[in-house]
């Protein structure tokens, strides 16, 4: 599912020889996870990014006000990221979601695993509440546009499946300045974390899982425990995202992977789905 996701959202694929971005009607259309517009090969938009884009607009709250169909299709984005939050909270994470697949692979390389610090977490709802949401409405240059701030200062994944492949392809042309090295240094680290911890960017700053994470507290698909549970702990150690399932099912941890469903010795753990 996960490279069938993949595929099926990145068939511009030309796009990486030619160092050029796929301006399509598809890109009117949001991928269901972390994954730059800009990347050469997507035909789909990130929800992210579009967010940010749309709230950076120059005189956005104005225009807001008096209804200016630009502005309003904010309320597609969030509707849609609210949608597949209220299906099935961070299901999209764990099923369809490219950076999320590609820290998968990472953590496949046979390297001695590191701890994880859990005091991170809460670092996605402030790049979530800050920097998606509160720095490109409200934070203004003198033309009265706003910057979309997670994209242009922190997001591993736009670096590392946009910003380096354009400039690798651009023959010297693209202007490379401090932004880029800074966020290159940034995806160089979440990446060779996640060799050694696993999805360590979800846990920690993916603003889109935060918003899912969230919403799946009140899912209508979600994960149940059953009174069978004999709390062997089997469940935590396949979780790529740290956590016991049998302890907080509602977690907003949760991605629905269903790695536990697959250990657990008495069949406790399944997928539910709300009445």
């Amino acid at each position: 599912m996960q490279f069938a996701a993949l595929l099926s959202t990145n068939l511009h694929l030309s796009g990486w020889l030619t160092g050029t971005i796929y301006t399509g009607t598809s890109k009117a259309a949001m991928i269901p996870g972390l994954h730059c517009y800009s990347c050469p090969s997507s035909v789909l938009a990130c929800p992210t990014g579009s967010l940010q884009a749309i709230l950076a607009t120059p005189n956005f709250w104005g225009m807001l006000a008096t209804g200016r169909p630009d502005v309003l299709i904010i309320f597609s984005v969030i509707g849609f990221i609210s949608l597949v939050g209220l299906l099935a909270g961070r299901f999209a994470c764990g099923w369809f979601c490219p950076f999320g697949l590609l820290q998968d692979l990472l953590n496949k390389i046979p390297l001695p695993r590191m701890s994880f610090q859990e005091s991170l977490r809460p670092a996605k709802y402030v790049m979530l509440f800050l920097m998606v949401f509160a720095l490109p409405a409200f934070l203004r240059s003198g033309s009265g546009a706003g910057d979309p701030w997670f994209c242009k200062a922190v997001c591993p994944a736009g670096t590392s499946l946009a910003g380096w492949p354009l400039v690798a392809a651009s023959n010297g042309s693209f202007q490379i300045g401090f932004l880029f090295w800074w966020k290159s240094a940034i995806a160089v680290l979440v990446l060779l974390w996640a060799m050694v911890v696993e999805r360590p960017f979800c846990r920690t700053l993916c603003p889109l899982g935060a918003a899912w994470g969230l919403l799946g507290k009140i899912s209508v698909f979600k994960m149940s425990v059953s009174d069978s549970c004999v709390s062997c702990g089997k469940c935590g150690t396949v979780c790529p995202m740290g956590i016991e399932i049998y302890k907080s099912p509602s977690s907003a941890e949760c991605i629905r992977c269903g790695r536990c469903e697959k250990v657990c010795p008495v069949d406790a753990i399944s997928h539910s789905v709300k009445g």
